[in-house]
């Protein structure tokens, strides 16, 4: 009998001992709701003091703890607790997830015991949650672009369909009507180069960005004159400006450092920039101003116009793919709307970072920055 006794006694160690080696807090609470068994775990997962784990030590205590430090929200300390004890004393199976104050997230688990009682683990997921919430997100972003997209080529099959109608029909009238006179015909040619100009662009914008998405576009790194290639790119953009009498002014610094970059790939960005300063300064009263800072490591280069603007919550938007902010009527401006998202790409892959800074109606400020010194891998 005592042999019996004694082996009974080694399984209850074992089995005690071996409770020290789960992964999760476990725990006993008798009939009574008294703690009779517990590992470590338990303890540490649920951030109780060492004292709180003894033998018989009632489940108030661990509610009444719980709801002292604030666990379980405002109210009456006795009242948390004795809505706890009654739920307890149900002895039903039950699973929830707990968000401790700290952010931690606890699964528990309870199971009621044949003879009264229940055995419960409590379980730290909150590694599992946090991966779990990040691939929700990433799947609401991927379908939130995936719309983006098809908006995006819906948008693009009608805009290149409408320079072409207009390409078309011009072309059409003076096929049929040789005895169109001189200054409608001007006219209509002006509209067909205007539109083909436009087709052009959205045909490059979409190559372009065919290209970086595909690893395959070449870049030819040199050190550049950053006051030469804005020079350039505001000569060739003063007719357009002129056209629609908004003023166009460049601010250079006294001494100017080379920068490492692509001459063609920057002058497509200050290109970019510009035209797009241009297109929402307002006729007449319009101005866009471009600043080049030379700084120890690197240039600052600086578009400002005096348009509408963009809202905060638009300024990283404005840099994405497949995204257009409305203006100011809340139509979408002319265009792939891939321009700056191709400008970012630029950008980043010469080293440098691009933002914009708005407060409407305010005007807004694009910057971009290229880092000064030798060439840098392409």
């Amino acid at each position: 009998m005592a042999s019996e006794e004694i082996k009974e006694a080694d399984r209850i160690h074992l089995l005690v001992g071996g409770l020290e080696y789960l992964a999760q807090g476990f725990s006993i609470f008798d009939r009574e709701l008294r703690l009779v068994a517990w590992n470590h775990h338990f303890l540490d997962v649920l951030d109780f003091p060492t004292e709180l784990g003894s033998f018989a030590r009632p489940l108030a205590d661990f509610f009444r703890f719980n709801a002292e430090r604030g666990d379980y929200g405002e109210g009456p300390i006795d009242e948390l607790v004795e809505a706890r004890i009654a739920l307890a004393k149900k002895a039903e199976p039950h699973c929830f997830e707990r968000v401790r104050p700290n952010g931690a997230v606890i699964e528990v688990r309870g199971t009621p015991l044949p003879g009264g009682g229940f055995v419960t683990t409590y379980t730290d997921v909150t590694e599992r949650k946090t991966w779990e919430n990040s691939l929700q997100a990433a799947k609401q972003k991927a379908e939130e672009a995936n719309r983006a997209k098809t908006a995006f080529l819906n948008m693009v099959t009608h805009d290149l369909r409408t320079p072409l109608t207009s390409i078309r029909s011009f072309a059409e009238i003076l096929s049929d009507d040789p005895e169109i006179d001189a200054d409608q015909r001007g006219e209509f040619l002006g509209v067909i180069n205007t539109e083909c100009q436009r087709l052009v662009r959205m045909i490059n914008d979409l190559l372009d960005f065919a290209k970086i998405e595909a690893g395959r576009m070449e870049w030819n790194i040199t050190d550049i004159d950053p006051a030469a290639l804005l020079k350039s790119a505001v000569t060739s953009l003063k007719p357009m400006f002129a056209e629609k009498h908004v003023a166009l002014e460049l601010t250079l610094p006294p001494q100017v450092s080379p920068v490492t970059g692509d001459v063609d790939r920057l002058t497509q960005v200050v290109i970019n920039l510009l035209s797009n300063a241009w297109k929402f300064a307002p006729r007449d009263t319009g101005r866009v101003d471009v600043r080049l800072e030379c700084g120890a490591s690197e240039a600052t280069i600086t578009v400002t116009d005096n348009g509408p603007g963009i809202p905060p919550d638009k300024h990283e938007e404005v840099f994405e793919e497949f995204r257009q902010v409305l203006d100011a009527s809340g139509a979408a401006p002319p265009g792939t709307g891939l321009g700056l998202a191709i400008c970012r790409r630029m950008i980043e892959h010469l080293g440098g970072r691009i933002w914009v800074e708005s407060t409407p109606p305010n005007g807004a400020t694009f910057r971009f920055t290229v880092p000064n010194g030798h060439a840098a891998q392409a």
